[in-house]
């Protein structure tokens, strides 16, 4: 065995976002390889520009001479950039991915969705996080064991078991019965370049839920029949229910009339789509195609998820960013366990803080109004402003709240290893900020997108395989493993202890 670490660095397909996160990375990496130097070992980086294309990542792999690989994500990486030209290393060469989880970038969410994409083609690999390069000492004891033996073992204390009451029962039967048939509308193909879609055999055979698939062209068209009218109307009727939007006039910084409106005849676009079909939930790929040239959806898919919204029947209509399949089914099957539907979080698992067991849950913007304040009746606390501009070149609107619902929570997510769907699940406790610790906390992690902060019972981050894990308040983790068992398929726990047990 040589002493040689590849060392492989995808980023983004957009300039505009490697413009602002490789100067950070490029210090971090110096950094890295530092420490790997210093430990005995020879650093090959396998190119010198940043890999914005698949084509371009399954290339330099030729330039491979080491016994170990390292792929170094300093910020939201299309998972692709990651799976396929490790797909062409052989498995014999131990391989790590080596995440960045300092709050101003989504390292931490390349990561989560490059594992995802790995183990779904059952690619081994090892996982760690680094928040201070400077500081070797916090990173230098897990990077010498891969080093040394090939994988990381985190060492994670023993998972508790989830006893199913009757009720747990009751609410998985009525659960499956009721998703048995249902409809899932998908715009769009896969997201990013992301490993999140379930076949269109899996949904009917494991959870007897036909998908049907739509290009966005048929969404744009649809919504340019929206009248003016209609789509100004339910404007009024958001900014009278109090959602705040923060509009301005330069198109390049700040939310306009016009980004909303067009986002307004999406949303009526979404619900005459869902009518002429039968759609029972969605998901909308948004990122990269139709952001490109038009503003994003992440404003009326948080607004679907709400039961208070415009031409509302009182129900929430699940709507997942980002057309994640995985993320879809999960939010469906959480609406349905829940008394009376109560609506479901889309989020990333952005950062967190060790040694305060707080996990930062940070999307891009479709988190319902409702986990402002658990009402039904207002919208306060909800506001909408531009899409950070590096990654939504045309604007729309954000759907953000900080989660302000206290008590337990609730996480899961369907996914995939060895060829075959599972359930993972867990709980925690939502820890509410004050107004000066939610200034504080995103100073540097992205302001204008919704944040739910969370003390958890688990280290979600060592064993999901996503990156983006839903959620609900209250505690269905019973119902939920019960669910796995109507399904025949497995259930995972990541929980070392109870919620009651947890030093908040």
């Amino acid at each position: 065995m040589n002493k040689i670490v590849d060392i492989f660095i995808p980023l983004d397909a957009r300039e505009s976002a490697c413009n602002v996160v490789w100067p950070v990375a490029e210090q971090q990496l110096k950094q890295l390889v530092e420490v790997i130097q210093q430990l005995g070992w020879q650093v090959n980086i396998l190119h010198e520009k940043v890999i914005r294309r698949v084509v371009d990542g399954i290339k330099v792999m030729e330039n491979a001479q080491g016994s170990r690989l390292i792929t170094f994500l300093a910020g939201w990486t299309y998972p692709d950039f990651v799976v396929s030209p490790l797909s062409h290393i052989s498995e014999d060469i131990p391989k790590l991915l080596l995440g960045s989880i300092i709050p101003d970038f989504p390292g931490a969410v390349g990561l989560l969705a490059a594992a995802g994409g790995l183990e779904q083609l059952n690619i081994k690999f090892s996982r760690m996080y680094v928040e201070y390069f400077d500081k070797k000492e916090t990173y230098q004891k897990e990077l010498s064991e891969f080093l040394e033996t090939g994988e990381i073992k985190f060492n994670q204390k023993k998972f508790i078991d989830i006893e199913i009451t009757s009720e747990d029962r009751a609410r998985a039967q009525n659960a499956a019965k009721s998703l048995k048939g249902q409809i899932y509308g998908c715009i769009g193909p896969r997201s990013m370049e992301m490993w999140n879609k379930i076949s269109e055999e899996d949904f009917l055979k494991v959870f007897g839920v036909s998908k049907l698939s739509f290009d966005q062209l048929r969404l744009v068209k649809m919504a340019e029949q929206i009248s003016d009218e209609q789509a100004l109307q339910a404007f009024e009727f958001l900014k009278e229910k109090k959602l705040d939007f923060k509009l301005g006039d330069d198109p390049d910084k700040f939310l306009t009339d016009e980004m909303v409106i067009f986002q307004l005849k999406m949303y009526y676009a979404l619900l005459n789509l869902k009518e002429e079909f039968g759609l029972d939930f969605l998901g909308v790929q948004d990122q990269l195609d139709l952001i490109t040239w038009y503003p994003g959806t992440d404003l009326i898919l948080g607004l679907l998820n709400n039961r208070l919204r415009p031409s509302s029947d009182g129900e929430t209509v699940v709507a997942a960013t980002e057309a994640d399949d995985g993320a879809a089914i999960t939010m469906q099957v959480l609406k349905l366990i829940q008394d009376g539907g109560e609506p479901v979080g889309f989020n990333d698992l952005r950062y967190w803080n060790k040694d305060k067991n707080l996990y930062y849950l940070v999307n891009s913007g479709a988190l319902a109004p409702y986990f402002a304040n658990k009402s039904h009746e207002s919208l306060e606390g909800c506001w909408s402003e531009r899409q950070t501009p590096m990654y939504f070149a045309a604007g729309g609107g954000t759907c953000s709240v900080v989660c302000r619902v206290p008590g337990v929570m609730t996480w899961a997510r369907f996914s995939y290893r060895d060829g075959k769907i599972y359930l993972c699940a867990g709980r925690g406790v939502t820890n509410v900020p004050t107004h000066e610790q939610w200034l504080e906390r995103t100073e540097r992690c992205s302001r204008d997108w919704p944040q739910w902060y969370v003390a958890l019972c688990s280290h979600m981050e060592y064993y999901i395989n996503s990156n983006h894990p839903m959620t609900v308040v209250g505690d269905y983790l019973g119902a939920l493993k019960a669910f796995a068992e109507e399904l025949n398929i497995e259930f995972e726990c990541y929980d070392y202890c109870n919620v009651e047990d947890l030093t908040i």
